[in-house]
């Protein structure tokens, strides 16, 4: 059972190195037409085409460092109150 070409194409472009590839390699990599590449695109959520480029979007790290500021916080207070 093979998967979906737009789910093919999102672990493609996850892999690379710079998680970019460009729309000629995408299609040559999925053996479909180049023309085809942009609609699977919209089909998922974590890419984008930038000019002739379609990249991965970053994650962000926002709710980390929050989280971990939260707790740094707590334990600066407890540490001030404990004594």
């Amino acid at each position: 059972m093979s998967l979906p070409k737009h789910i093919e194409l999102s672990q493609t472009v996850k892999a690379c190195k710079h998680q970019a590839i460009t729309i000629q390699d995408a299609a040559v990599h999925l053996k479909v037409p180049e023309n085809v590449v942009p609609m699977l695109v919209r089909e998922n959520d974590d890419l984008v085409i930038e000019g002739n480029v379609i990249l991965a979007k970053r994650e962000s790290n926002g709710p980390v460092i929050f989280t971990l500021l939260f707790f740094m916080g707590i334990i600066a207070v407890a540490g001030l109150l404990g004594n």
